[in-house]
């Protein structure tokens, strides 16, 4: 097969090639979409608030309240789109990422302008804002229920191992239809041994603007997992983030907790209050935990069961020694809360891979390959893991729960941090996923 390759007797396409061609450029579609929400959000409003022609006689309320919504509106799209590009968004997922950055960002506006002394339109700007956290939803679910993306795929061995994903579809290598195939892009498995005829199709996809991406590639792209089949000593140095991130995370994760000392700390005071008055014994518990490097640390936690009882290192679902009140701090997440301690000093952060304890650890690292890979970052209160995966201990998914964390540590950047903030917040207000 290949791709608008002319036949070198008669310049004609041979009985048994297919012609591939490369879809539509989706770029144009965000540049719609971004046309239409400033359209809509911003313009649309002018004509129930505006009084005259803005902007024919100088600077004044309205004209302020216009630049406000375009600019806020402008940041609230471009977070979008940069949270939108990471893997398991669903539509209520995503509106739980733009409602409170739109909410954020046109609140921020209008603390600057009252801070300026400047005149607007509060009803309007927040007005904006509302249909602002409308457009992106509704254009998060045009998104998902219309935009189809079409992959080729060789092998055809390959066929069974894509994942079902709702707005993709598999197209087999060698079952094309001659005419003209509009696909977003070729998956190969590049380690597979492909043939002369296969390598010198890909050639000519590549040639006439069809992407040829490794099977690895989409497969991490679509799930927000780095398989381990195929993890090569190449990619390990992938996974170190830059300086400058772990710096800035550093300073902003100090700053953000010292800020937030004031609200904290009395609530756990109240916890730790009610933990001792729910049963007897200590307040905190304490496990040594494997951080970054292999750095042992105690962590510290909100006692969430009956002093003494005797078990598994790990708990299961409705686990016996689970205190009721143990119980509402799982589900919410609260016992957590402590561990802002070994945030400040230096142990943890709050976004990373979750630290396992010492006897656990040393086990899976001699059971899963590559499970020490984990200790390049500090290992974290949230993480892309426990959004994606929840609580899990049994080896086939500590497997799957690595593939996570290599994502993250792949891509780890503010961004990422951001979207697992967010849905962690999500996580804790459904209460899903505890033990």
């Amino acid at each position: 097969m290949s791709v608008g390759a002319e036949s070198s007797a008669g310049g004609t396409l041979s009985a048994r090639e297919h012609i591939i061609r490369s879809a539509p450029q989706r770029f144009i579609g965000i540049w719609l979409d971004a046309l239409g929400g400033f359209l809509f959000c911003v313009m649309m409003p002018i004509a129930f608030y505006a009084t005259g022609e803005p902007f024919k006689n100088g600077i004044g309320a309205t004209e302020q309240t216009i630049l406000a919504t375009a600019f806020a509106y402008a940041v609230v799209w471009y977070m979008g789109r940069r949270l939108d590009a990471f893997p398991r968004s669903t539509l209520q997922g995503y509106f739980r990422y733009v409602a409170p950055l739109a909410a954020i960002a046109y609140a921020t506006i209008a603390v600057i302008l009252v801070l300026l002394r400047s005149e607007y339109s509060r009803v309007q700007l927040f007005g904006s804002g509302a249909l602002a956290m409308v457009w992106m939803a509704v254009v998060a679910r045009l998104r998902t229920r219309y935009l189809v993306r079409h992959y080729v795929v060789v092998p055809t061995s390959l066929m069974g191992s894509m994942p079902e994903v709702a707005n993709c579809k598999w197209l087999d290598f060698d079952k094309i239809e001659m005419g003209g195939v509009g696909v977003d892009a070729i998956v190969a498995d590049l380690g597979a041994g492909l043939t002369e005829t296969q390598l010198s199709a890909l050639a000519n996809a590549a040639i006439a603007g069809v992407p040829v991406l490794d099977r690895r590639f989409i497969l991490e792209s679509l799930t927000g997992r780095t398989p381990l089949n195929g993890l090569t000593p190449n990619e390990f140095g992938a996974l170190l983030p830059s300086r400058q991130y772990l710096l800035a995370r550093r300073a902003i994760e100090l700053m953000v907790t010292i800020v937030a000392l004031p609200v904290l700390l009395p609530t756990l005071a109240v916890l730790a209050l009610l933990v001792r008055l729910d049963s007897a014994g200590p307040i905190f518990f304490l496990q040594p935990r494997v951080g970054q490097r292999g750095h042992v640390f105690r962590m510290v936690k909100f006692r969430t069961m009956y002093h003494g009882a005797a078990g598994p290192s790990f708990t299961s679902t409705g686990d016996p020694r689970v205190t009721r009140f143990g119980a509402f701090l799982r589900r919410c997440r609260l016992d957590e809360l402590p561990q802002l301690l070994n945030v400040l000093r230096g142990d943890m952060s709050w976004v990373g891979p979750r630290p396992e304890a010492l006897v656990l650890d040393q086990q899976y690292v001699r059971d899963i390959p590559h499970f020490a890979l984990r200790g390049i970052v500090r290992p974290g209160i949230t993480g892309w893991a426990q959004i994606n995966q929840g609580y899990v201990h049994d080896h086939d998914e500590m497997r799957s729960k690595l593939e996570y964390d290599l994502y993250y540590l792949k891509h780890c950047s503010l961004w990422l941090d951001v979207v697992i903030v967010l849905r962690t917040c999500a996580v804790i207000f459904a209460g899903t996923g505890a033990r």
